[in-house]
Order: structure tokens, then sequence, then C-alpha cells
């Protein structure tokens, strides 16, 4: 573990404990938790661009001011003695999603146990449709399969989006009860959808040869879950709407010019009224 490594696991853990602690003084835990983490995703530009990602190099480089302009809000409500709910909410989704991510990028087993199962159920699949693909060696980079030139990649667990999913839901406000059954909704329909969407991309690419594979992979399958990802959203919030509003307040952070911010005054106005006290 390098000194990177340390300033993110701090940035993780202050985020998580200021999270947790229902104290004025949990302000300025965050606020040093999302300055350090503006500094390592800064630091990550350079290893994005030799590896030739301009992608992920751009979104890293986002992620400093963006992170900062939240540590500025933490200050702001510290100052103002201010408890803006949004802000908690989203300490708590980046602790949890920034520790899952550090504990699988350090310890290689369990990403791998993850790329194994996925890479059989994704080849079992497939198979179903009269192929005969199998599973190759497996590493701590990917599982190489036999029959088709792709390999299974940790990114094709769709464990980003069990992380999102599951640090949404325990960041926000509302009931647990429905938090967790929303979890439980979300997590076997992206399991399944990203297995489908594996199968399809092995065998377009086995029937169209390796050039189909940008094709597959990213308009195609990313497509499939894109639409899965908008439906399994709008189950979110209408089982969990404090989630909803948690969002929206993160929008209205440029607009919070002091304590009491009304950040649901842009909720829709049938939505308010079924959330109001006396109103059915």
């Amino acid at each position: 573990m390098d000194i990177l490594d340390l300033v993110n696991l701090s940035a993780i853990l202050l985020l998580g404990a200021g999270f947790l602690w229902k104290d004025d003084r949990a302000h300025i835990l965050r606020l040093a938790g999302w300055f350090l983490e503006g500094l390592f995703w800064l630091s990550r530009v350079t290893v994005y661009l030799a590896e030739d990602d301009q992608f992920n190099a751009l979104a890293a480089a986002t992620a400093l001011p963006i992170f900062w302009f939240l540590a500025y809000h933490e200050s702001k409500s510290f100052g103002w003695k201010d408890d803006y709910p949004p802000l908690r909410f989203v300490a708590g989704a980046m602790f949890l999603v920034g520790l899952g991510y550090f504990l699988i990028g350090h310890f290689p087993p369990l990403s791998r146990f993850m790329i194994e199962i996925v890479a059989h159920q994704s080849v079992w699949l497939a198979n179903t449709a009269g192929y005969d693909f199998a599973v190759g060696a497996v590493t701590d980079e990917g599982a190489h399969l036999i029959g088709v030139p792709i390999t299974i990649v940790l990114e094709c667990t769709a464990v980003q989006a069990y992380f999102a999913a599951g640090a949404f839901l325990f960041g926000c406000r509302g009931d647990p009860r429905k938090r967790a059954l929303v979890f439980l909704i979300i997590a076997p329909v992206v399991w399944i959808v990203n297995l489908f969407r594996n199968a399809m991309v092995i065998i377009l690419v086995h029937n169209n040869g390796a050039e189909y594979f940008d094709f597959a992979h990213n308009v195609l399958g990313k497509g499939m879950s894109l639409a899965a990802l908008i439906i399994l959203v709008l189950v979110a919030f209408i089982q969990v709407p404090e989630l909803y509003e948690d969002i929206n307040g993160l929008f209205e952070l440029p607009w919070r010019k002091g304590p009491g911010h009304d950040y649901m005054r842009f909720v829709g106005r049938l939505y308010r009224e079924k959330n109001t006290p006396g109103k059915e």
C-alpha cells in the first residue's frame, strides 16, 4: 500500500465517521474526507493518461472541483450549524462505495472469485444457445474464454452497479426495511441482466469477429444495462422517495446561500402533496 492508497483510505474512513457521527463536528470530518478524495483522484489523472484512457482521466480531473465543492459546503454547514441531509447522504454513499472498491482492489482473491463465478455463468448462458464455449485460465486480471477472443474482467461482474445501489440506499434516509427490500430487488435483476449482456457479447463476437467487440460491448451491451438501470432507478425512487429528495438536494447546492435551504422547492407538486401530512 503506497502513500496515495493511504490518502484514499483515510478519506474514505473520514467520510464514514462523518456520516455515522451525529454531531456538528462531523462536518469537519467530512470536509477533510472530501478534500483528501479530491487530491487522490487528481493523482489518478496521470495514471489514466499513461494508459491512454482519456475518459477516466477526464472523470478523475473533474472529481477534484466536485469534491472540493462538497468540502466547501461542509465548512458552511459547520459555520451555520446547519444539518443539510443531502450532504450526509453523499458522504455515506461515498464511504460505502469507496470502501468496497478499496477492499476489492487490495484483496485479489475476492475479485478473482467474482470474476470466475460470472465467467462460468456467462459461458453457461451463452452455451444454452447451442455453442461450446469454456472458461480457461483465471487470474487476478480476468478469466480468458475458450472459443472466443474475450476476457471477463472485474468490470464484467457489474460490481460497480452493486456498490452504487448499495451505497445510495445505505446513505439515504427512509425506512430501512424499504431500503433493504429495494436492494433485494435490484441485486438479482442486475446479476441476471449482466449475465445476458455478457452472453450476448460472447455470441456476437464469436459470430462476427473480434472487430465487432466494441459495438457489441459498448453500444448494445451498455445500452441494455442503461435501460435496466433507468427502470431500477424509478423503482427505487417510488419505494424510497427520500433517495430522490437527497439526490435533488445535491443539485440544489449551487443555490444554497444560507442555513435552512429548501431543497424540496422544485419537487413535483403531486409528490409534495402525497408526502404532506394529512394528504392522501
